[in-house]
């Protein structure tokens, strides 16, 4: 079962480098913030790519700061823009935002501990 925020397996992917994963975890909390406007705009347009790119990119942070619920969530509803699944694209993007705030409350709860 994929964890809410597995430290260790980004530990481990990033040399040991503890300063470089509080970084990470910030730049994800603080960074480019989702915008479910955003991915619903783009969800709308014939061509899927521009929302499949804009899921990818968090996926692709989730995945380096070991937040693995996120980036499994992330990566169905990917696969479903991609045309790789079937799904429902509005319960995906719910499980994808709360999978992001909790996600984001790990992080934070995280931040201040380091």
């Amino acid at each position: 079962m994929a964890q809410l925020l597995n430290l260790a397996s980004a530990l481990e992917m990033l040399g040991g480098e503890k300063n470089l994963l509080k970084e990470l975890l910030t730049d994800f909390a603080c960074g480019k913030q989702f915008k479910k406007e955003e991915l619903v705009r783009l969800e709308q347009m014939e061509d899927k790519t521009e929302a499949a790119k804009y899921v990818h990119y968090f996926k692709g942070a989730a995945r380096q700061i070991g937040a693995e619920q996120f980036a499994a969530t992330a990566q169905k509803l990917e696969d479903t823009l991609r045309g790789r699944e079937n799904g429902n694209l509005e319960a995906l993007n719910e499980a994808f935002e709360q999978d992001l705030k909790a996600a984001n409350a790990a992080i934070n709860l995280t931040l201040k501990a380091m």
